[in-house]
């Protein structure tokens, strides 16, 4: 799937995670601008919960829910967004599945500048 603004903000997908470049991303103050690293953590969180629904053979249409982030320290370099599972995928009773990613950017030192927690929906395909 093509996004256009991670295009425009030059987030690039990558093994590691995405990269969130200060280049175009870079605010007043010289450091990653907020909503960049919003979105950069908003899609390796996406893209590892597409990940591991895929590897269990789960099919839909996926959704966020709900996002939260904490922002703990300035990063006045290049972000790297990596996301890992906060809870294994949950069955609802009406046929959807929830997990809940958890996910740091960390600047170029390895240093942890924000964290954030979402909430994604696997929408079960209707028949018919």
């Amino acid at each position: 799937m093509i996004i256009p603004a991670a295009d425009n903000m030059g987030l690039r997908e990558g093994d590691a995670g995405v990269h969130i470049p200060l280049a175009c991303n870079a605010n007043d103050k010289g450091s990653l601008f907020a909503g960049s690293i919003f979105s950069g953590a908003t899609l390796a969180a996406y893209r590892a919960t597409e990940r591991l629904f895929a590897s269990r053979g789960l099919t839909g249409d996926l959704v966020a829910k709900t996002a939260s982030i904490n922002y703990l320290k300035r990063i006045v370099s290049d972000g790297l967004a990596q996301a890992t599972p906060a809870s294994e995928p949950v069955l609802k009773p009406n046929g959807n599945y929830t997990v809940t990613m958890r996910v740091r950017v960390i600047d170029a030192n390895g240093t942890c500048g924000a964290e954030l927690i979402a909430e994604f929906i696997l929408l079960h395909k209707k028949s018919g």
